[in-house]
């Protein structure tokens, strides 16, 4: 029996200067380009085989300074996997994030429901300039109801752990589909 790909379509959202693309060229390249210029729109796209498993991500790598950025509604529909990302550095980039939520929630109309999600403080490298602590990234996650993780894009600490979870929660998404599928048959005679 041949191994059916898992397709994933991650999105990263954050205002802009929290590392969306540092972290994407990361995980796709395995390098930290220290000068760039900012982001425009782009999805990428990366096949990996984990566990006999083979898997595509399309990383959406939004530019987005916030949620009111024009294409966010549809970046949001393309999406089904969400990492919302800040800077540890930037409290700004950290108190945001709640509106984001609030956002994503709104546009795929399940203001009362959860959706799968990953919660990442980036820039873990730069300790000396830390706003945001650990814990207050982990009780964040527990308020969003999704995993934290810490990164640096700089060092690559935790970046392949991101898209690791992001299978994870696919894996789990596509179990929920399933058996609600089950649950809705029925049998007449």
């Amino acid at each position: 029996m041949e191994n059916k790909e898992i397709e994933i379509k991650i999105g990263l959202f954050g205002v802009g200067g929290v590392g969306k693309s540092t972290i994407t060229t990361r995980f796709l390249k395995n390098i930290f380009i220290e000068d760039y210029d900012p982001t425009i729109d782009d999805i990428y796209i990366k096949k990996n085989d984990l566990n006999n498993k083979k898997i595509k991500f399309n990383i959406l790598d939004t530019a987005s300074q916030d949620s009111s950025y024009d294409p966010f509604p549809n970046y949001v529909r393309q999406t089904n996997i969400f990492v919302l990302i800040y800077s540890i550095t930037d409290k700004h980039s950290f108190e945001v994030i709640k509106n984001f939520d609030k956002e994503i929630k709104y546009i795929l109309d399940i203001e009362d429901k959860d959706y799968p999600k990953v919660l990442i403080g980036n820039k873990s490298d730069l300790t000396m300039k830390r706003e945001i602590s650990i814990e207050k990234g982990k009780e964040l996650a527990k308020e969003l109801n999704c995993k934290f993780i810490e990164t640096s894009a700089k060092t690559g600490e935790n970046i392949n752990q991101i898209f690791y979870e992001t299978i994870l929660l696919e894996i789990e998404l596509k179990n929920q589909n399933q058996k609600k599928k089950k649950k809705g048959k029925c049998l007449l005679m």
